[in-house]
């Protein structure tokens, strides 16, 4: 049985047929091994019991319809075939070989050699052998996912543009206009209003060009985890104290409580740090002055789970079904006039997911949300992180 199939599938996915025979087998105990099996593609030979050759279906029962010649071969040994030598160009190749390389070498094979089995060398002497036809749906297979993520990936560029050329229209209007009335005024007083409007407003496209360009890169083929050693508490405070500036403008209050001693973990410092952003930046955003923010650190002997708290106005039903969605409009709308690109909460789980951890909302409208993040705590090695970081990209690939 085939596992599930995606575009960097390998051999190893397929099901491959480990029937053997050996040299001083009579002919037709092979032929009543085809005739048992239909689908058995050919014969993995062994001579003393190391790998000789191929002796396919389509040869085989090639030889035997000729006239006469299965009662001339049928009480003789399979070594008749051979003189002890393989016969044809066998195709082997790893099991580690991708569906897509794997059908261009096959597809390249001369005459009728192009229709035999493929050798599949699994290791430590084990051969097994794969259908040539097998391998082709197999093919057809990853081409159509191939297909549906590039019609996914021009949808995702058209929406891309749209929002972009919606979000930044009225930033850009706003800039223009205070642009004209500074250059129309001598009232230093007011040329420096202008130039807060216009700073504040280049600062909102600044954030939403980020925003762009920081889920293009999750969403890239080449996504990758750099991983490291630190103190996770230390990650947490250094993130809320550069909020405190943000709280304060709106009058609001961030209480944290954070472990009172250093916890060190193996994982990705930089997406760990962005996902506090990403939920503390949304909790002042929609919180309404004078709300206090919570945010807290625990730790079990699996995980540490960060939680964020707000009393802003909390998400709806329909809200909840599409809250880590990519580009989504939700009803709550920023408090201070703060641009959103609807791309946070996605990049979130996007990164949480990469991490082997868990996103939980907790949310009512106005009751505010409280924003529980959980990832392993265990003690790998950098190369064991690694690893499966590249066990995640192998399951799966965007393009953009």
């Amino acid at each position: 049985m085939d596992h599930q199939l995606h575009i960097n599938s390998v051999l190893s996915d397929l099901e491959l047929n480990n029937s053997t025979a050996d040299l001083s087998d009579m002919v037709f105990t092979v032929y009543h091994i085809f005739e048992k099996d239909k689908n058995t593609p050919g014969l993995i030979l062994l001579k003393e019991g190391q790998f000789f050759g191929l002796l396919s279906r389509t040869k085989f029962f090639e030889t035997m319809s000729k006239q006469f010649m299965y009662d001339l071969y049928s009480k003789r040994r399979i070594d008749s075939f051979f003189n002890d030598e393989p016969t044809g160009k066998y195709l082997i190749l790893s099991s580690s070989t991708t569906i897509i390389v794997a059908t261009n070498k096959a597809l390249n094979r001369d005459g009728s050699d192009i229709f035999e089995p493929i050798i599949v060398n699994c290791g430590k002497r084990d051969y097994r052998l794969l259908d040539f036809y097998h391998l082709i749906l197999a093919q057809n297979t990853i081409q159509t996912l191939m297909n549906e993520l590039l019609i996914q990936a021009n949808e995702f560029k058209k929406e891309v543009l749209a929002i972009a050329t919606h979000d930044l229209r009225n930033p850009i209007g706003t800039i223009l206009g205070f642009s004209d009335l500074m250059s129309e005024t001598d009232d230093i007083t007011k040329s420096k209003e202008y130039a807060i409007y216009i700073h504040k407003t280049a600062s909102q496209m600044e954030d939403l060009v980020n925003s762009f360009l920081v889920t293009a890169i999750n969403d890239s083929i080449k996504y990758k985890l750099d991983f490291s050693n630190f103190d996770i508490n230390e990650l947490v405070l250094s993130v809320i104290k550069s909020f405190e500036l943000s709280a304060a403008k709106k009058n609001q209050r961030l209480d944290y409580e954070i472990l009172s001693f250093p916890v060190h973990i193996t994982s990705d410092r930089i997406k760990i740090k962005e996902v506090i952003e990403n939920l503390l930046s949304n909790a002042i955003k929609y919180s309404e002055e004078f709300k206090t923010i919570n945010v807290m650190l625990k730790k079990d002997d699996h995980y540490i789970e960060i939680t964020v708290k707000d009393q802003g106005p909390g998400f709806s039903e329909s809200d909840l079904k599409k809250i880590f969605g990519k580009f989504q409009r939700l009803s709550a709308r920023p408090t201070g006039n703060e641009s959103s690109s609807g791309l946070g909460l996605f990049i979130t789980k996007t990164i949480v997911d990469k991490l082997n951890g868990s996103i939980d909302l907790e949310s009512e409208p106005g009751k505010g949300s409280t924003f529980k993040v959980k990832l392993p705590f265990r003690k790998q090695t950098i190369h064991d992180m690694r690893k499966s970081n590249q066990q995640q990209l192998n399951k799966g690939v965007s393009i953009i």
